[in-house]
């Protein structure tokens, strides 16, 4: 047919789903399973690629600091009214080593009822952020309370964001940040 200009057209529908499907695809949110006033998820954006990562809001509780025989500050978590979070590093272990083992960890409380939250260096007390390196390292292991950093905590609906920045100077540390978003 002459003069007649034919028009390659694609339904409105395909670009309504292809849409839908990108923007579902770039969400940062992990789904988790709650067991007993405790959320885990796997992170998913900051994990050591040689380890693996767990994060855990645990309702209902207190991040209390104590001390065992040796005067050496751990972490223990009790019933309140707070929420804690507890990030896991761990390292996957040399096969062919002993007591190759080697995993960090990080504490905060907050309260859920404060939408949002954003400390920096001595104010990151207020939420007890305390790191903690457990290896067989002689001398530079232990828990440590973090005095040098920043935090942005957004929590509404069951929905938790969560981007901090620290460092301890007293022991080596691999984790120097967490960023977040957890829906629960």
């Amino acid at each position: 047919m002459r003069g007649v200009k034919t028009k390659r057209c694609i339904p409105r529908l395909f670009f309504h789903s292809l849409f839908l499907a990108l923007l579902m695809s770039c969400s940062t949110a992990k789904n988790t399973g709650e067991n007993g006033g405790k959320i885990t998820a796997a992170p998913e954006i900051n994990c050591p690629d040689d380890g693996d990562c767990k994060f855990e809001i645990i309702k209902n509780s207190s991040l209390e600091f104590k001390y065992d025989d040796t005067g050496k500050l751990y972490p223990a978590i009790e019933p309140g009214e707070n929420f804690v979070i507890k990030y896991h590093y761990e390292r996957k272990p040399e096969p062919d080593l002993m007591d190759s083992g080697y995993s960090e960890y990080v504490y905060l409380e907050f309260n859920p009822e404060n939408e949002q939250l954003i400390l920096k260096d001595k104010e990151l007390q207020k939420v007890k952020m305390i790191f903690g390196r457990i290896c067989f390292c002689k001398g530079s292991m232990g828990y440590f309370p973090v005095h040098e950093g920043s935090l942005f905590l957004f929590h509404r609906e069951k929905n938790l964001q969560l981007r901090t920045t620290f460092k301890v100077k007293k022991v080596p540390q691999i984790v120097t940040h967490i960023e977040e978003n957890i829906k629960y």
